[in-house]
């Protein structure tokens, strides 16, 4: 266990419970913490989590029970919020955790990070090839109450609000709430309230120091939440005085390169804020400030002018301003709508979420001082589950398909960019619950087409190579001459993840009219560029040289990897053989005309495989390297059973398993541990499936808001770096281990099927139940699978519609009113479609 916490604390810890000498004993725990003045409080499964997830700096304990949270008598949240925390509905915070781990507050159009400097809109990129990131905006919903004192923090996840509230002993105790949010109904329309929520007087004098200052952008510590430092700015500002008002103030932006259409680009903030950035406001009711946005890419990628831009953003000022007493509800209710979807955790009897709290007189003196409220292992899982969903909600929009990047909208990790990340692990994570809002995803891919199709001729290819780091409308980070190495240029399987992810999309919406518009496009190019970038060999297979694989670590020796790559990476070559059948399959079924060489090159590409010890190999001489000083990372082979199911049977699966899990990186726990959940469990092996479900749980989770970052930050981990958050990757992951895992949630060419491993739910779960899954993309129902039974129910609407076969081909009819399968009645898979 790191000596400091993620931001470079020490830390004092005991090692105690399971597998550990010494038994955990909560009063000392307690004591141990009271004696520290730096210790709010400590969360007891810090062997799973990361130390600043419930811990405070100089206190973490490393045992192994349940999810203890001790919280010093006065940090309690507030009684009106407790309901909503002890049922998941709500992340609390006191105090708050550092800046870099607060939440981001976006509507999948624009994102900030709770109450920081930087705004960003999604598809919104500043520089040329080579030097492309996500262009930072100042954000005119960021800033702080400066007087009283914080006492609570909360990020509300069904109405997307986060809040603070200050007390005010000097106000005879007044309370002030400090809330954010970005309209999820008017995209662009971002707004900062204040109100009270509990006070002797009448009205409340208070002091708010706002960070929006476009004319002088010096508020911006978040660079050093995504490795960066200092200030940037990327687009320049000016007061436009002769639009502004007494209530608008009109700030015109420029970004400061164009972009490689040779482009300007430009930016347009109107706002209520007041040009001081230090306000003395006094309130006896709510009051609400508004800004809006519009930039350049509001109108497609043709020049355009600023006053374009300017007016349209005063356009949508106007409008927002006409419905500024009905904003707030229609946010909330648009959000309450999404919510209809979700997946809900019930826990055991004898488990509930929250276990009555414990009060003790620690230092002895006759006066309780300390109140020791238990969190349930399964409560933990219920806000994982809600704050994962809530970040890909937040970061996606049906109207807006500019994709997601690994760091999410709400900041600059990863430059803003796309990766795989995005079709392979948000994208069927949003699939069952939202499928328009994984077509937007893909849709991205789609209008992605013209620049893949340039970067496959830089290298000399046919059809469309996508690029592994992707900007605007596919743009890529790098490779823009056709040469260079590591991932930016030779990572080439994102381009056959990409058909991999149209065949998901298209086996759970069966929406023709889509695969032949949108998905045959898609697929018909990215046959055309397997079919150029295969060589033939002498052994009249096909061979795909020189790529870096998944497993970005090869020999682990990066430099000889990365500027050579190597050859016949074993899921490379798997996604390329789908890519080449699924195009044939396609143009076959709507007539278009497909390449013969499709098929034929798809039967031949060469797949690594040990027929003695009848494992895969990750490419060509690849030795597998010794546990524990060398890794592979991220795993590559396990992508074969999940998402792929590609060629496999039960005893390859277990070889491939058995031998690549074990050797896996431990640090990058938000990519690998939801494959190997998934893969364990279809393997019968729960005990293995739990530990990497805790992983994908916890993994490298920060702060009470679960901040993801893609590996542990700790220096002293190996492949350990700074700052990147916040990694959705992560959250999707974790969301299809619960979904894909546990509730056995499947798609093939025929329909929706559920195959869970009967009778096995993770530790302290009663039961998982998927609301409002969507069979071929419009028909929902719910499932929900505890120990010995699953249960269908639907709405009136969709009455005796949807029907259920097992594999001895026995069926029922789902309806409103619930039906109950036990599983010694039925024979998995179960699966669902329209009755015929």
């Amino acid at each position: 266990m790191s000596g400091t916490d993620a931001v470079g604390h020490d830390i004092a810890h005991i090692e105690c419970g399971e597998d550990y000498d010494k038994e955990c004993d909560i009063e000392e725990l307690v004591a141990i913490c009271n004696s520290n003045s730096s210790c709010r409080g400590f969360n007891s499964n810090g062997f799973l989590k990361s130390c600043t997830s419930g811990c405070d700096a100089n206190c973490c304990y490393d045992v192994t029970q349940n999810v203890d949270l001790y919280i010093r008598k006065g940090f309690l949240p507030p009684d009106d919020w407790q309901n909503d925390v002890f049922s998941g509905r709500i992340l609390f915070a006191n105090p708050e955790p550092h800046f870099c781990f607060l939440p981001e507050i976006a509507n999948g159009y624009i994102g900030t990070v709770a109450m920081s400097a930087a705004l960003f809109q999604s598809g919104l990129f500043n520089g040329k090839c080579g030097n492309v990131g996500k262009a930072r905006l100042p954000s005119p919903i960021g800033g702080s109450i400066i007087t009283g004192e914080l006492i609570a923090s909360a990020l509300h996840f069904e109405k997307a609000v986060f809040t603070r509230r200050y007390q005010f002993d000097d106000q005879n105790g007044a309370i002030i709430e400090h809330s954010v949010y970005i309209s999820q109904t008017l995209k662009s329309v971002m707004v900062v309230e204040f109100s009270p929520v509990a006070s002797t007087s009448k009205f409340v004098t208070f002091s708010y120091s706002s960070t929006f200052d476009p004319l002088n952008q010096t508020h911006n510590p978040e660079t050093k939440c995504t490795g960066g430092g200092g200030v940037e700015i990327d687009v320049e500002f000016t007061l436009n005085s002769n639009l502004s008002t007494s209530s608008m103030y009109v700030y015109e932006g420029i970004l400061l390169s164009r972009d490689d259409r040779d482009r300007l680009i430009y930016v347009t903030i109107c706002t209520q804020q007041s040009k001081e950035l230090n306000q003395t406001l006094t309130i006896s009711s709510r009051i609400q400030f508004i800004s809006t946005l519009a930039s350049s890419i509001d109108f497609g990628p043709n020049p355009i002018d600023q006053m374009t831009v300017t007016l349209e953003a005063i356009n949508r000022f106007d409008e927002a301003l006409t419905k500024k007493n009905d904003l707030f509800n229609e946010h909330v209710q648009a959000w309450r709508n999404l919510w209809k979807s979700g997946i809900d955790i019930e826990p055991m009897n004898d488990q509930p979420f929250v276990i009555p709290r414990i009060v003790l007189d620690t230092d002895s003196n006759g006066e309780n001082d300390t109140v020791i409220t238990i969190f349930s292992r399964s409560l933990d899982i219920a806000q994982h589950v809600n704050s994962s969903m809530y970040y890909l909600l937040s970061s996606s929009r049906d109207d807006w398909p500019y994709g997601i990047s690994p760091g999410g909208l709400a900041s600059q990790s990863y430059s803003g960019l796309m990766f795989f990340d995005m079709d392979w692990y948000m994208m069927p994570a949003l699939l069952p619950f939202y499928p328009s809002r994984a077509e937007s995803l893909l849709r991205y891919r789609y209008n992605s087409l013209d620049a893949s199709n340039n970067i496959a001729l830089r290298f000399g290819y046919n059809g469309s190579m996508f690029a592994w780091t992707a900007a605007y409308l596919g743009r890529a980070e790098g490779c823009c001459d056709g040469k260079g190495g590591w991932e930016l240029c030779i990572e080439q399987h994102i381009t056959g993840d990409v058909a991999v992810a149209v065949q998901m999309y298209y086996y759970a919406t069966k929406d023709d009219i889509w695969l032949e518009n949108i998905g045959w496009p898609l697929l018909r190019d990215i046959a055309k560029f397997w079919s150029s970038r295969v060589t033939k060999t002498n052994n009249m297979t096909y061979s795909i040289e020189k790529v870096m694989p998944v497993d970005e670590w090869c020999d682990n020796d990066q430099t000889k990897c990365g500027d050579i790559g190597i050859d016949n990476a074993i899921q490379t070559n798997a996604v390329a053989i789908i890519s080449l059948q699924l195009a044939k399959q396609v143009g076959d079924m709507f007539g278009f005309e497909v390449d013969p060489e499709w098929e034929i090159i798809a039967k031949k590409i060469k797949i690594n495989f040990n027929s003695t010890t009848q494992t895969h190999i990750q490419w060509d001489n690849a030795v597998l390297p010794p546990a524990p000083s060398h890794y592979v990372c991220p795993e590559d082979v396990l992508y074969l059973t999940y998402p792929m199911n590609f060629n496999v049977t039960p005893a390859i699966i277990r070889n491939d398993a058995e031998t690549f899990i074990p050797i896996t990186c431990q640090e990058n726990a938000g990519m690998t541990a939801p494959i190997h959940a998934i893969v364990w469990l279809m393997l019968n092996e729960t005990l293995k499936a739990e530990g990497e479900f805790n992983r994908s749980l916890q993994a490298c989770t920060y702060g009470e808001f679960h901040v993801r970052n893609e590996v542990d930050i700790h220096a002293n981990i190996i492949g350990g770096h700074g700052f990147n958050t916040h990694f959705l990757t992560g959250d999707g992951g974790f969301i299809q281990s619960v979904m894909m895992g546990y509730a056995g949630l499947r798609y093939d060419d025929k329909s929706l099927l559920f195959n869970p491993l009967a009778g096995s739910l993770t530790p302290a779960t009663k039961s998982i139940r998927l609301r409002n899954v969507h069979v071929r993309g419009a028909y929902p129902f719910d499932f929900t699978i505890n120990q010995n039974s699953v249960q269908f129910i639907c709405s009136d609407v969709y009455d005796n519609m949807l029907c259920i076969i097992d594999n001895h081909k026995i069926q029922w009819n789902i309806t409103s009113n619930q039906l109950t399968l036990y599983f010694q009645d039925i024979h998995f898979p179960l699966r669902v479609d329209l009755c015929i």
